[in-house]
């Protein structure tokens, strides 16, 4: 009768953590570390929150968070398997699908609203630009969603491209007269106009969305860990609720992890974070067709192979 009791309760607790395969002992109730890749991005602030407010951790999760300052560390490390999960943009995944890499796209993370921009077109503060048509050149990272936002934004605009991947290096262009015009994203958007440069358009300009980040998982570490994922956007959606109930409790964190510039620190605007949700079909075909037009995928990529349904 023992015997059958305690073979009850190990069944009950393998199914109740969710986090549990086959290979690994049911009886050890040691959280599950997952090594998360992010940038110096305001759309990581929710993770930074979950983990500062114990939310991983009431899940049974260990997440550990990995900052790196380029999106090209970032993919390496996810590709070598020395992190999990990390932000990402859609041209990014597609890239890695493309190259042979199982990735999968578990949620959308943050996109622009009409009140707050996530990457603008911005002309020196020099220069005498003040409209899309006045546009004759732009600083850019090629064949990545700087592009894609550059090209959505700009339409059918003919204009001379210029490569300059660093986004420091290319705003710092921008406010010395180097260049007419760049791509930015946000924080160092905002601050380049508070430096005197000029607005030309914005993502939050148009009437549709058209910048998004997403968030990503190596498909072997889900395949090993089911239900895991579940578990980490319950804890992703907490923080995302603390947050927009309360933005300004955060800022300090946000300022922090995302080194927006002490200038604009106190006035910055603090974005809508949006609740664990499916990427969007009619958003993935949107880029995956731009990046067939551009020849940066050739193998065949669907949807539901990249987008995890929950």
């Amino acid at each position: 009768m023992k015997k059958e009791i305690s073979i009850g309760l190990i069944a009950l607790f393998v199914i109740a953590t969710g986090c549990i395969t086959e290979e690994e002992a049911p009886t050890t109730s040691e959280e599950l570390t997952i090594k998360l890749g992010v940038m110096p991005d305001e759309a990581t602030l929710p993770y930074y929150v979950a983990a500062k407010e114990g939310l991983f951790a009431s899940q049974g999760l260990n997440v550990e968070i990995v900052p790196f300052m380029s999106a090209m560390e970032r993919d390496a490390a996810l590709t070598a398997g020395e992190i999990d999960a990390g932000e990402n943009d859609p041209v990014g995944v597609l890239l890695l699908r493309n190259a042979g890499y199982d990735v999968k796209i578990i949620s959308l993370e943050l996109q622009e609203t009409a009140d707050k921009m996530r990457f603008a077109v911005i002309a020196s503060p020099q220069s005498n630009i003040s409209a899309v048509e006045d546009l004759e050149e732009i600083a850019i990272s090629r064949n990545t969603i700087i592009e894609y936002i550059t090209d959505t934004l700009l339409g059918d605009v003919q204009l001379n491209k210029v490569e300059v991947k660093k986004v420091p290096i290319r705003m710092q262009m921008l406010l010395d007269n180097e260049i007419g015009a760049a791509t930015l994203p946000e924080p160092l958007a905002s601050y380049a106009l508070y430096r005197g440069a000029n607005m030309v358009i914005s993502d939050s300009m148009l009437n549709r969305n058209v910048s998004q980040t997403v968030i990503v998982v190596n498909s072997e570490f889900i395949e090993k860990h089911p239900g895991c994922v579940t578990k980490f956007l319950d804890a992703y959606s907490e923080a995302v609720d603390m947050i927009n109930t309360n933005p300004e409790s955060y800022r300090a964190l946000l300022v922090e992890k995302t080194h927006i510039p002490g200038e604009i620190a106190m006035n910055y605007k603090i974005a809508t974070y949006l609740p664990p949700q499916p990427y969007p079909e009619a958003k993935f075909d949107a880029v995956l067709l731009w990046m067939q037009n551009k020849d940066l995928v050739q193998q065949e990529i669907s949807y539901d192979d990249t987008v995890l349904k929950q």
